[in-house]
């Protein structure tokens, strides 16, 4: 079972600490207590450090530009115990119609790992994303073609799969 972590407002941690990261691929309007509804995007990782792992399903407001966190109600785990419950929180997400995606992320190399990092959402707070969307006017963010491209891969193999 999940239960939203309160304090947490962004996940402002190293690119290397990410194991493994789904991305839903659609946008889904949901409602959380203190916002208004709006679309939001999901996210699915598996943070690891010092023996234990966490899983935390993230969502970012579009529109409130902040990101709410659940995590697991054990808290961290040994790694061999945190399968499971990704695949609860894989489902966690799904339940809410998100359609989540592999990324890919554990098999980039450490720079590809922080470029990707780097932009998303959910480790930024909503000054830092102004402040990059403000950049991004003048071109000088991570490639996003880069991370485009990855995504892009990742889907081939999902369709090859099929």
């Amino acid at each position: 079972m999940f239960v939203q972590h309160k304090q947490l407002k962004n996940l402002n941690i190293p690119a290397e600490k990410v194991a493994h990261l789904h991305s839903a691929s659609n946008r889904v309007q949901l409602s959380f207590a203190d916002h208004f509804p709006q679309l939001c995007q999901a996210y699915l990782l598996q943070i690891s450090g010092g023996g234990k792992t966490l899983v935390v399903v993230a969502f970012y407001l579009t529109e409130s530009q902040c990101s709410i966190f659940f995590v697991p109600q054990s808290g961290e785990v040994p790694h061999q115990d945190a399968e499971g419950i990704y695949e609860e929180g894989y489902g966690f997400i799904e339940s809410m119609g998100f359609e989540l995606n592999e990324t890919d992320y554990h098999l980039l190399t450490e720079d590809e790992k922080q470029s990707y990092w780097i932009i998303l959402p959910i480790n930024q707070s909503a000054d830092e994303i102004t402040a990059k969307l403000a950049v991004s006017a003048g071109n000088s963010v991570p490639e996003p073609g880069k991370l485009c491209a990855s995504s892009l891969k990742s889907l081939g193999r999902f369709f090859a799969s099929m």
